[in-house]
């Protein structure tokens, strides 16, 4: 029995000693001025700005047969019909079809209209490239653009881990099939 007792005054002057010091308070830190995530942002930036100068100087000396130039969006990309039937451009919450052919800067294809197939998408609610979807809102059923697509706005810093490696611009051959409006 003393031996209980014994154990147990320990135990208390621990717990009383224990809770009679002073605790540090670590608070969290501010993520918005952490240096690290400001190297981040500016490198990032700074990448995404030479793209852009460089990508305005590869469509600066691009010339086509139909005379057509590219036209830079407030999306980030550059736009060019190749075929208008100016047809309505459908709108958020629309269904649409679409198809494209992925190339490099140089014309080399990377993904033919077999291999990249039909795809189904709703405006707004997408989840392929976000150039693509950008592009789509500008067409109508029947159109066929050609779109300049940086890194940023198609597959980024991880690729598509399999034909498209890190920070590769695209040039695209996009064909809006179909359009189903209000799909919701």
């Amino acid at each position: 029995m003393k031996f209980l007792n014994n154990t147990y005054l320990i135990l208390l002057s621990i717990f009383l000693f224990n809770s009679c010091q002073k605790r540090e308070i670590f608070l969290p830190e501010n993520k918005s001025t952490s240096k690290y995530k400001n190297e981040i942002l500016k490198n990032s930036k700074e990448r995404e700005d030479k793209e852009r100068n460089f990508l305005q100087k590869w469509i600066n000396m691009r010339e086509d047969s139909l005379h057509q130039k590219f036209l830079a969006t407030s999306s980030g990309i550059w736009f060019r019909y190749i075929i208008e039937k100016k047809l309505l451009k459908p709108k958020n919450n629309d269904g649409v079809i679409y198809s494209a052919e992925i190339k490099t800067l140089s014309g080399d294809i990377i993904y033919s209209f077999d291999e990249f197939g039909e795809k189904h998408g709703i405006l707004g609610k997408f989840k392929e490239i976000r150039g693509i979807e950008s592009a789509l809102y500008m067409m109508g059923k029947g159109d066929v653009a050609e779109i300049v697509l940086p890194s940023f706005t198609a597959y980024g810093l991880y690729g598509d881990e399999n034909k498209i490696g890190a920070y590769v611009p695209l040039l695209i051959n996009l064909k809006l099939i179909n359009v189903k409006t209000n799909f919701d």
